[in-house]
């Protein structure tokens, strides 16, 4: 299996992403094709010079991602996916421009077949539960027709490439009754229980840590909203615990237990997530990756396309 990789974006480039892709090489048997400045990537130990492809610019995080991806075509975000299109590579990962990977997803690499906007999730495992959230910032507006359709990625995701069986769908709202909510989630809720097997109804955002559901569908407005939210708590709670550890005798223990606490809630130690619905398989690592966060969104990419390949059913 060859994997683009895309040397110039993320905190940590190229290093990082060169070294987890070193890593996935040997730990997975990949074929990894590095993209981005090919004097630099050449002084790697283990590159092989025939696998970089040289992109003489770099989008950053700052450019218009519309007019980053039509502008700047010999990037590694426009060469990598059109790799990709063109067959040339089986999957692609990125800890840069989220915008511009997305717009360059949809432009380059095309939706799949019935599929109107492609989706951003985040993937959680809480107490061994597994749960994505979607979308968390790639469609701020969404019609109820879109929000059945990222419903339908999610379960897809986690039945072909997480092994879950028959997972579930809540629609987040301001109340769990039916009949609750505006226009727009009112008429998703009618869609969903119509066409959705495993419909667990509306879901409050107090409750999407603790509710035993597995995929919870927003529009990316209030999916981003809800992540952020998450984030903060995630922040004063690990500033709380810090300030009461100082001076205190059970200050490691107090440290520990904040780690075990919030470890749950640390997105960004699964690696990547999947942009849902594009016709090839395109990750988004999160932009502070270490080598070790690149190894562990190659392997999901691969269980992806393993599961694309092996999947019989429907979860509809």
């Amino acid at each position: 299996m060859k994997i683009a990789f895309d040397c110039q974006g993320g905190d940590h480039a190229p290093q990082a992403i060169v070294e987890g892709a070193l890593k996935a090489k040997d730990v997975l048997g990949i074929e990894p094709v590095f993209f981005g400045d090919k004097t630099l990537l050449s002084s790697f130990e283990g590159v092989d010079e025939d696998h970089i492809v040289h992109c003489a610019s770099a989008i950053e995080q700052e450019d218009s991602p519309a007019l980053a991806i039509r502008k700047k075509k010999d990037s590694a975000v426009v060469q990598g996916l059109a790799a990709l299109k063109e067959g040339l590579v089986d999957g692609m990962i990125s800890a840069g421009s989220t915008g511009a990977l997305l717009a360059g997803g949809m432009f380059i690499v095309k939706r799949k077949e019935g599929v109107e906007r492609a989706a951003l999730p985040v993937y959680l495992e809480i107490s061994g539960q597994k749960k994505l959230i979607l979308d968390v910032g790639a469609n701020m507006d969404a019609t109820p027709e879109m929000l059945l359709s990222f419903a339908k990625m999610g379960q897809s995701y986690l039945q072909d490439t997480e092994g879950v069986e028959a997972p579930t769908v809540a629609l987040l709202n301001v109340g769990t009754e039916e009949g609750k909510g505006n226009q727009q989630v009112k008429a998703a809720y009618e869609l969903m229980a119509q066409e959705l097997k495993h419909f667990a109804g509306n879901m409050e955002a107090r409750d999407v840590l603790f509710n035993n559901v597995n995929v919870i569908v927003a529009d990316g407005f209030a999916g981003n909203i809800l992540l952020k939210t998450i984030e903060g708590t995630v922040g004063y709670i690990q500033r709380t615990m810090v300030s009461l550890a100082k001076g205190s005798e059970k200050g490691g223990e107090l440290k520990m237990l904040a780690k075990k606490i919030l470890s749950d809630l640390d997105y960004s130690r699964y690696g990547g997530v999947p942009l849902l619905g594009l016709e090839k398989p395109v990750f988004k690592a999160h932009g502070a990756s270490n080598a070790e966060a690149i190894l562990s969104a190659t392997e999901a990419l691969v269980r992806m396309v393993g599961g694309e390949e092996n999947s019989e059913g429907d979860v509809r």
